[in-house]
């Protein structure tokens, strides 16, 4: 009954010329795939083409949708299979084609691989390549994968592959676990993603990856070797190859456990890491990274600076070991730690730096902590600082110490109250200040300016810094030559950043003008000399804004002038000042008696308005002469550029003045 059935089905083909024959199912399963609802077509005329069309393909964690699998059944078939697209986290694959090949003008069969590929958040489509060289025993001998390529407008990654499927013990009762060994090549590649967080050029370097299945996730460890090239990962960089980086974890959708890491930095040291990420969110629910002993440079440069670039603290050169930890929770920061062992640190621009500095910073997020610190000598700008301690509690943002004596010169400032926290991502302190006598002598020496007599002294209620901008609330006082130099109403904007713009007001009381003269070469005046300095504003420590006067006082006090301070005041006049004397032979006189000296200047921008003690037709009178014998310094250049104002007072300093006399 069989054989008449197959006879007639047989016949009934023949005599109604059928040409193909259609199969369908529900699924087909092996070990390496699983087909939804495939519907099979076999074309009778050539006998050895299958057409295949199903739902789903999934291979492994891939998925193809509407896949179409053409099937060559000769003695040496080839399978392609195309589709629209292919789910493969976290990626987006269009176009895939997988090309099987068997025949005998092969070698050995392929396998050809070809896509269009993006990560989620990109626009830009690349295209993906790669051969492998398929083993007689392809479950268990070694693939060879060469010459392939992922290419796109930002990115060139040729690399080679190879994999081997393994298997392993995975307990004492004998059972095995399927797994794989991968060698990953790649040779001068570079890529960037389009937000530009993460990049690298010229990368040279080989990656071996092993990996086994265990409880429902995969069991890894790796190494990837960097020979060449350079990396940039937000917000770290590191270049010149030549590091290795360990590592094994395991690997349960959606997250991956980096259970241990170690990677040598030559110039640093090793560095040990754990972490757990989610990759689904991208994210880092856990980071633990520590190194111990390692190059204190090596460890800023790498991992400290790109923290803090636009800081006080972005630009240093730095030497000494150093212990680092730290560890975060998703974007938290958890616990943190740095060991400093006799350090030194210099500011690039020369605003401060440290010698033999050492420190221990320890920081919890849940618990205070004790921080201490201190360095053999140091200096800002070029103010040398004497040894100093200091020790502090740091809560979470905010870190609060009695007392931090820093010893400067001869004298100190003792600071008290000091209070800081870091809030909205901007840091806020404040402080009270006294000031031990420090010498106005070796202070000016140490800035190079002439060497000036008295001493620096004072007491501040309060400094405060929030919003980039440091404010002293009342006055400190300068004693100079022998009188006083007040400034109040100080204001930094930005005291540390690339434009720093000042305001205050000062004020000068009872200088000795004897004094003052003789500091700076000037030629002999007696008298008292006061003035005002009222809206100073600096812009990147220059002047742009200020009303300022500065004039000799009233009081019954000698006033005498020398014939040398009446050449260095006219030369300070500028073009259009002169001296007259009463008379001709007045002018071998070398002293004269004045009644009043003065300049006034409103500067605004680079030009400044002169005037004198007072007005005169077509200019103002800067010395006013009185008795017998006088002489009188006028003025006739209202506007001046605050440029040459300098450059006359280097000039006068320099004493290459002369007198011009009418």
């Amino acid at each position: 009954m069989r054989i008449w059935c197959l006879s007639l089905v047989f016949w009934s083909a023949q005599a109604c010329a059928i040409t193909q024959i259609s199969v369908s199912a529900d699924s087909i399963v092996s070990d390496l795939f699983q087909l939804s609802k495939p519907n099979a077509v076999l074309n009778l005329q050539s006998k050895q083409q299958v057409k295949i069309h199903a739902e789903q393909l999934q291979l492994g964690d891939a998925r193809l949708d509407n896949p179409n699998i053409s099937l060559d059944i000769s003695h040496r078939p080839t399978l392609l299979i195309t589709s629209d697209q292919l789910h493969m986290q976290p990626y987006q694959v269009r176009h895939p084609r997988i090309f099987l090949d068997y025949r005998k003008k092969t070698p050995q069969p392929t396998l050809s691989l070809d896509a269009e590929v993006k990560t989620l958040n990109d626009e830009a489509w690349g295209k993906f390549h790669l051969d492998c060289m398929v083993p007689e025993q392809a479950a268990t001998e070694t693939w060879r994968c060469e010459d392939g390529l992922y290419h796109d407008t930002r990115s060139n990654i040729p690399f080679d592959l190879l994999v081997t499927p393994t298997w392993k013990a995975v307990d004492k009762g004998g059972q095995m676990a399927k797994g794989v060994d991968l060698q990953l090549s790649f040779d001068q590649a570079k890529f960037s993603d389009a937000e530009g967080l993460h990049a690298a050029d010229n990368l040279t370097g080989k990656v071996n990856l092993s990996a086994h299945q265990q409880a429902g996730g995969w069991r890894w460890q790796g190494v990837f070797d960097w020979q060449q090239g350079e990396l940039f990962w937000q917000p770290f960089y590191f270049a010149d190859g030549n590091k290795r980086f360990e590592i094994k974890g395991y690997y349960r959708q959606p997250y991956l456990d980096i259970e241990q890491a170690t990677l040598s930095l030559p110039g640093v040291g090793l560095l040990h890491s754990q972490s757990r990420v989610n990759l689904d969110s991208k994210a880092f629910e856990l980071l633990k990274v520590d190194a111990h002993d390692v190059d204190f440079n090596g460890v800023y440069q790498a991992f400290i600076q790109p923290l803090i670039p636009n800081s006080a603290f972005g630009h240093l050169n730095v030497s000494g070991k150093a212990d680092w930890s730290f560890e975060a929770k998703g974007l938290q920061p958890l616990k943190f730690h740095l060991k400093i062992a006799d350090a030194s640190l210099e500011d690039e621009l020369g605003k401060f730096g440290f010698s033999h500095l050492n420190a221990n910073i320890p920081w919890d997020f849940d618990q205070p902590k004790q921080i201490s610190m201190g360095y053999q000598s140091g200096h800002i700008l070029k103010i040398p600082l004497g040894q100093t301690k200091w020790q502090a509690e740091v809560n979470r943002y905010s870190i609060t110490s009695p007392s931090l004596k820093l010893p400067i010169l001869d004298g100190a400032l003792e600071f008290q109250d000091i209070s800081a926290a870091w809030i909205n991502q901007s840091m806020v302190w404040h402080v009270k200040m006294d000031m031990q006598p420090i010498s106005m002598s070796q202070f000016s020496q140490a800035l190079d300016w002439p060497t000036m007599r008295g001493q620096i002294t004072g007491a501040v209620p309060l400094i405060t810094y929030a919003n980039h901008e440091l404010r002293m609330t009342g006055d400190m006082q300068f004693k100079l030559f022998n009188g006083m130099v007040g400034m109040s109403d100080l204001d930094i904007d930005d005291p540390l950043g690339a434009v720093p713009k000042l305001h205050a007001n000062f004020t000068m009381r009872d200088i000795d003008l004897g004094e003052i003269t003789r500091t700076f070469n000037f030629g002999s005046i007696t008298g008292k000399l006061e003035g005002d300095i009222k809206h100073l504003r600096l812009q990147n420590w220059k002047p742009v804004y200020m009303d300022a006067v500065i004039q000799t006082a009233d009081g019954p006090f000698e006033k005498k002038i020398s014939q040398r301070a009446v050449e260095n005041i006219t030369a300070l006049g500028g073009e259009g000042t002169a001296a007259a004397l009463q008379r001709t032979f007045l002018r071998f006189f070398k002293e004269f008696g004045y009644e009043k000296i003065g300049l006034r200047c409103e500067l605004r921008g680079d030009i400044c308005k002169m005037g004198g003690v007072e007005a005169i037709p077509g200019g103002f009178v800067i010395v006013k002469g009185k008795g017998a014998p006088s002489v009188h310094v006028n003025g006739y250049t209202e506007y001046v550029s605050w440029k040459d104002v300098l450059g006359r007072m280097q000039r006068v300093t320099d004493s290459n003045s002369k007198i011009i006399i009418d």
